[in-house]
């Protein structure tokens, strides 16, 4: 029985992705050509995507999407690919009437370094950002090796709380972050496995991702909590499809 339900599932997929526009040049939604807009205003399109690999690691979104309760809604989501020749995040989003994938950009990133000591790889998975783990924002503190290791104060630090991943043949949590790193010392080492096992990005990046709310559904459903009101900026933009859900995959496992 579980090897049909497993056939049926790949079925449903195959079903799925054969009807899914992959589009880097349309959208069908005016926000999210305007997001694209201010992504390139203010991250910059720095990477070129070959469709192949394009392809390849939306296809492992969308089957991360279909194993999401709510995945009949229309979303922004992040995708993260941990593959260390590729360190990618997309910023994407998924149009539940069209059956359309919008990349609104693309940006370098830092993934766990599981051969440092102390150091775990980022784990895989679909990753949901709620009020359950309660973001915050940095202070911008150096350590003694003068790193602002979340970026300058009030870089916005997204929580997934605790998640498990493999270390020396064992399982093991980490906290899962998704922050900025030091501008100095940190974003010119982006691209590269570099983090403890969260997911290091620009300062740029961050800034468009706090202000447009890209993962912040659930924040700004609960908005009146005071314990919420206070992370959110009053000059914010919030999007009408704002989501929640960060996708990590591993190209170089496909």
């Amino acid at each position: 029985m579980r090897q049909k339900a497993a056939y049926f599932f790949i079925f449903l997929i195959t079903l799925f992705l054969l009807s899914v526009e992959i589009s880097m040049a349309e959208a069908s939604e005016p926000e999210v050509e305007k997001l694209r807009a201010e992504f390139e205003k203010i991250v910059g399109f720095k990477l070129t995507l070959e469709e192949g690999y394009l392809r390849l690691v939306l296809e492992d979104a969308v089957e991360k999407i279909l194993s999401i309760k709510e995945n009949g809604q229309s979303q922004y989501f992040i995708y993260v690919d941990r593959n260390p020749e590729k360190q990618i995040i997309l910023i994407c989003f998924f149009d539940s009437v069209r059956k359309n994938i919008t990349v609104i950009g693309a940006d370098k990133i830092s993934t766990g370094n599981q051969n440092r000591r102390g150091y775990f790889i980022t784990p895989v998975g679909v990753f949901e950002h709620t009020i359950k783990n309660r973001g915050y924002r940095a202070l911008g503190t150096k350590n003694e090796k003068g790193w602002r290791g979340l970026g300058i104060k009030g870089s916005r630090v997204w929580d997934f709380g605790w998640q498990k991943t493999p270390k020396d043949n064992q399982e093991v949590e980490i906290r899962l972050l998704l922050h900025a790193t030091d501008p100095v010392f940190g974003e010119k080492r982006l691209g590269k496995i570099d983090s403890k096992g969260c997911i290091r990005i620009s300062g740029k990046l961050n800034k468009f991702l706090d202000h447009y709310g890209i993962l912040d559904k659930d924040y700004e459903e609960q908005k009146h909590l005071k314990g919420i009101s206070w992370l959110l900026r009053t000059n914010r933009e919030p999007m009408i499809y704002g989501g929640k859900y960060l996708l990590i995959g591993d190209s170089a496992k496909r």
